[in-house]
């Protein structure tokens, strides 16, 4: 290591997601790995004998709203039966449209290259990670964010002349080979060495995976299955001659979203959002979507020495949502609970519009929007069409103003992008 460095900032670090490109705007970036020990003893022995280890790792990042929801969990969805994943390298942008379904297969590889001292020479990569769960802030005076989270059974840093890496999906041809898909074809046997394959959470290093071809890999004793859905594969590759620190890469124009540039609705789930029904009271949304997954695991030999096979995801997803409003009439309350005020009505008798309880709140439909600025299309739409209310609190003081606290819970959303 040069010289003189004694520590690594933020700008010595870019996050990389498999083979895509160094993601933009990233904040924070965090790994919490664990070795889940076991020791043993034995009569006569004062001392532990010896320890076992099951090493597990989770971690999260997060990135600066700038309307790139769609690319970014593009990159973390992958298809089984076309092994490949939603984001399109050859296309790239934000036009992306994902639903609750798509994340039961959010896996992906997290490389985190490093700098330390101005020279590229470090890496670390979290191979087979799967989504745990995201969640959205934005309030009307800052700049919103979201943050990604991520279970995995293993970590493993890297020192140069290994440190330029690249994790690549292949494209099953037998049993035995792969290709690197054509969207990858600067990366082949003349640019990168085979650090290890990956078949799911099996893994073979370079003494079974070899290049046969320019773009072909083999592995012995492979077993790849040939008919969808296929295996997950991919190569963690990397230069053979390192290159220089990755780029930051910018899915959509605004490098960051601010509260003026986000439309938040709360309407009955059947009604069209407008302008006219636009929650422009909204001080602050918050929205988190729980991915919970069960460790799914196996007795079988191997050399991860981990029995984790597969992270399931558990349906429905439990989404949540809390927004705060200043309260100023009721007619946001009203809207809520389907009625329409009524202000000429009979003094004698209580009209039912008027009246608004706690039993009467309809199904919800919140939808966020993020813009780059103005009124152009939408970077980014959020819709979840079923949540209901599930709590709400008031807050008053002197010198202050009322402000509603809007609790929801839901479990159907769809998240649309688009190229700007």
């Amino acid at each position: 290591m040069p010289s003189g460095v004694f520590q690594i900032q933020a700008k010595d670090s870019v996050v990389r997601l498999g083979a895509f490109d160094a993601v933009n705007a990233i904040q924070n970036l965090s790994f919490d790995p664990t070795f889940n020990e076991e020791n043993f003893s034995e009569l006569g022995n004062p001392n532990f004998t010896a320890t076992s280890r099951s090493p597990e790792t989770s971690g999260s990042f997060e990135v600066t709203a700038t309307g790139s929801i769609p690319s970014v969990l593009a990159r973390l969805i992958f298809n089984y039966t076309t092994q490949s994943y939603l984001f399109d390298p050859a296309t790239g942008g934000n036009t992306y449209s994902i639903t609750e379904d798509d994340f039961e297969n959010a896996i992906f590889d997290v490389l985190n290259l490093k700098r330390p001292g101005g020279t590229f020479d470090q890496a670390l990569v979290v191979p087979n990670a799967q989504l745990t769960g995201f969640s959205l802030r934005a309030d009307a005076t800052g700049t919103a964010s979201e943050t990604y989270t991520f279970e995995a059974d293993r970590q493993e840093a890297y020192y140069k002349p290994y440190h330029d890496m690249v994790s690549v999906p292949l494209i099953t041809v037998t049993a035995t080979t792969a290709d690197i898909p054509a969207a990858f074809s600067t990366i082949n046997s003349g640019t990168h060495h085979i650090m290890k394959v990956f078949k799911d959470d099996e893994e073979f290093d370079s003494t079974v995976a070899t290049w046969s071809d320019l773009d072909t890999i083999t592995v012995t004793g492979g077993g790849f299955e040939l008919i969808a859905p296929f295996n997950r594969l991919t190569a963690l590759l990397y230069k053979i001659s390192a290159g220089a620190f990755p780029t930051i890469f910018y899915p959509t124009t605004a490098r960051f979203v601010k509260g003026d540039r986000i439309d938040v609705w709360l309407v009955n789930s059947g009604t069209t959002t407008t302008d006219a029904n636009r929650l422009l009271k909204c001080q602050s949304a918050d929205m988190n979507i729980d991915l919970t997954r069960d460790a799914l695991q196996q007795i079988k030999r191997n050399d991860n020495l981990n029995t984790t096979y597969w992270r399931g995801l558990n349906y429905p997803l439990n989404i949540t949502a809390t927004l705060v409003v200043n309260e100023v009439d009721l007619s946001l309350w009203a809207g809520l609970e389907g009625q329409t005020l009524n202000e000429t009505a009979d003094v004698d008798t209580i009209d039912a519009n008027n009246l608004m309880d706690l039993v009467s709140f309809e199904t919800q439909k919140l939808e966020l929007r993020y813009y780059r600025q103005g009124n152009e299309t939408a970077l980014a739409t959020i819709v979840v069409t079923d949540m209901d209310i599930n709590g709400f609190g008031d807050a008053q003081q002197v010198g202050g103003r009322l402000e509603r606290t809007i609790g929801l819970t839901g479990s159907n959303m769809t998240i649309v992008g688009t190229t700007s």
